[in-house]
């Protein structure tokens, strides 16, 4: 039988193919583990069309690591469109970013493994775009809060882009390690509320969830005591969180 050949498409479609293709196989084993011959069949081409393309296995994942970060700036900035409030914007990208860990677990496997690369300067050239892309939407949102006084003049916007970022990373970091119990939604929650908080000119910080939207089912909400204190309820193993009731009809979204 005469194996089929690839369907001819235009090298710039073909060339987004090969590098989508590309993405899982770099995010399923080492950099130093793939080969050409494996991303060719991936792509469904001979490994001599993928040399029409890429010059070799970096150039494509270079290729490949440069096209995380648009994808993701995109989300963030349609998030952006639908909140005033910069700290709000910041709280619902967090959302989305927690609720998608599964989703984009290529990308975050693919990010970790280009750091252990990170010595080889056509890599670390391209992480450094990627991380400079993220940091800078996020210290432009909280230069805007500031200008506006909600977020605290004497902040370092960078720095505390960074933070942001840390906390996207440590979360990946617990999924890859298997630590899901120390991951869940209301850990999470609390965890971002009190970053969040820190930020705010005014006192008290953000609500219990993103202003507008119903709290989640089933969520734990800090509780403040009058003196704006954070205080335990109850005798909860989980202190400074109460439940949010669950309507009837409601479950976790």
């Amino acid at each position: 039988m005469v194996q089929q050949r690839a369907r001819r498409l235009p090298a710039e479609t073909r060339k987004r193919q090969i590098i989508e293709s590309a993405r899982a196989v770099f995010a399923s084993q080492s950099y130093a583990k793939v080969g050409t011959a494996d991303l060719a069949k991936a792509a469904g081409i001979s490994e001599a069309a993928l040399y029409r393309h890429f010059a070799g296995k970096k150039e494509l994942f270079v290729a490949t690591l440069r096209t995380t970060a648009p994808r993701l700036l995109k989300v963030w900035e349609e998030i952006a469109c639908d909140y005033e409030d910069p700290v709000d914007t910041l709280w619902a990208i967090g959302v989305h970013y927690y609720d998608h860990l599964d989703s984009h677990s290529a990308n975050m496997k693919l990010q970790f493994r280009a750091l252990s690369e990170a010595d080889d300067p056509q890599i670390q050239m391209a992480l450094r775009e990627t991380f400079e892309g993220f940091v800078e939407f996020v210290a432009d949102t909280l230069d805007e809060g500031k200008a506006r006084g909600i977020v605290r003049a004497d902040l370092d916007t960078r720095m505390v882009a960074w933070q942001f970022l840390g906390i996207g990373m440590t979360l990946d970091l617990m999924r890859l390690l298997g630590f899901q119990g120390d991951t869940d939604r209301a850990r999470a929650s609390v965890w971002g509320r009190v970053y969040l908080d820190a930020l705010k000119r005014t006192a008290g910080g953000p609500t219990g969830h993103v202003r507008g939207a119903p709290p989640y089912a089933g969520e734990r909400v800090p509780m403040r005591a009058p003196d704006g204190i954070w205080s335990a309820v109850g005798d909860d193993p989980s202190p400074y969180m109460a439940p949010v009731p669950v309507a009837e009809g409601h479950g976790m979204r």
